[in-house]
């Protein structure tokens, strides 16, 4: 798991790109003084974005959440601890002020992330 990076993977950047396009500009990433390194953080907003992987997460809405045969008990209980972080992270980020966005890695390539970011940051309905 040293391979696997924790900033700029592929649907942080197609976000990303996807908000440039829009014209949203005024976001920081990976703001490391809030809980959780957040992947884009809109400050005016009080928005923090969460890009998270359908695997390593373990997305509910798609496939990809499946559990390797091997060593089974071990990555049942490495996704359990990485759902328990999550969760602490936004509730600390939520007691702080701020509104938390989870996007989902398959909902950032069906084209999804950005409309839900406008809709969170009250720029469309």
């Amino acid at each position: 798991m040293q391979g696997n990076r924790g900033k700029d993977t592929k649907p942080e950047i197609a976000l990303r790109k996807a908000l440039w396009a829009a014209g949203l500009r005024g976001y920081r990433k990976n703001v490391t003084k809030l809980p959780g390194k957040p992947d884009v953080v809109f400050v005016r907003g009080r928005l923090a974005v969460f890009v998270h992987g359908c695997y390593w997460h373990q997305c509910p809405h798609c496939k990809r959440n499946r559990t390797p045969a091997t060593n089974a008990e071990y990555w049942q209980a490495k996704f359990a601890a990485n759902r328990e972080r999550d969760a602490r992270q936004q509730a600390q980020l939520e007691d702080d002020g701020w509104r938390v966005l989870v996007l989902w890695e398959c909902e950032i390539k069906r084209g999804e992330g950005l409309l839900r970011v406008k809709q969170a940051l009250g720029l469309q309905e």
